[in-house]
């Protein structure tokens, strides 16, 4: 069997829970929007974890408010759907939860806690444990291409190794030693194309070359009077623009529903965070229209 899965924290762990109950023989790393915009094969075999369902597929486990699945999972899906703080808690569940492995609920805990962004500014600032492993293997961190990266992760995670001695692998230390060494030009980054309207901070970095490597919540931290932000980047290949929207986690005031306002305009997500696939010709009068929207619901 095959997994296919996002390759950030929530679709590693929810990958070696898998691995644990399932014979498989690979991995594929996609962006949702490989599902819903029919660019992957799905193959009857195929475990999908932390994406859009495919009515190919053999098993599924996702939270997110989805627009646009490639089709509607029947009924009696095998895998599990719902409102979690991770995917891979559904898995968890699924296969017996701390019953059966409680060698991986503080793994289940923290990936949770990074899933949906329930943080403390320390965890921001100077990240440590599995909070710091999650921002090493998060895309939005601007790490490059990391699917090698992903199966050495998912190899020491699979042994329920002590967090520490994951941290001091090379491959790991060597990430957090980068992302440390970065976080002031990312800071610079941010606060240089950043712009507040009331309660919304918009950060567009497509005009930048290369986004310089960065914690993602650290906006929240530039910009502690905004409850939700925008970050505008380009998408694979150039061919659309995302508009990721996020609750602040230190400002929990707003309201706005992000996965249900992300899945009317063609994207997915949760409550507090989604993001959204733009056509560039339209996305700047798109990104106005949700920045009016995040404003009229703060």
């Amino acid at each position: 069997m095959r997994i296919v899965t996002r390759g950030d924290m929530d679709g590693l762990v929810g990958a070696v829970i898998v691995s644990l109950h399932e014979t498989i023989d690979d991995i594929l790393l996609i962006h949702p929007q490989d599902i819903t915009g029919d660019r992957v094969d799905i193959r009857s075999d195929d475990i999908l974890i932390n994406v859009p369902y495919h009515q190919d597929c053999a098993m599924w486990f996702d939270h997110h408010q989805h627009t646009a699945t490639y089709s509607e999972p029947p009924r009696a899906f095998k895998g599990a759907y719902g409102l979690a703080p991770s995917a891979a808690r559904l898995v968890y569940e699924y296969y017996g939860g701390v019953e059966v492995m409680p060698q991986f609920e503080e793994l289940i805990g923290e990936t949770d806690r990074v899933d949906s962004a329930n943080l403390k500014p320390g965890d921001v600032i100077t990240p440590q444990g599995y909070i710091q492993l999650g921002f090493t293997i998060d895309g939005r961190t601007g790490l490059g291409a990391f699917y090698d990266y992903f199966l050495t992760l998912f190899d020491l995670l699979k042994k329920a190794l002590p967090v520490d001695e994951v941290l001091a692998h090379p491959a790991v230390s060597r990430r957090c030693e980068h992302m440390a060494r970065q976080q002031s030009v990312f800071r610079k980054a941010l606060e240089e194309h950043s712009t507040v309207t009331d309660n919304v901070v918009v950060t567009d970095f497509r005009t930048l070359a290369k986004v310089p490597v960065g914690n993602r919540f650290l906006v929240y931290a530039v910009f502690p009077e905004v409850n939700v932000s925008i970050r505008l980047h380009w998408g694979p290949q150039r061919e659309t623009v995302m508009a990721v929207i996020g609750h602040s986690i230190f400002n929990r005031t707003c309201s706005t529903d992000v996965g249900r306002l992300a899945a009317r305009f063609g994207g997915g997500g949760h409550r507090g965070a989604g993001s959204i696939p733009l056509d560039p010709a339209s996305a700047d009068l798109k990104v106005r229209t949700l920045i009016a929207e995040l404003r009229a619901t703060s």
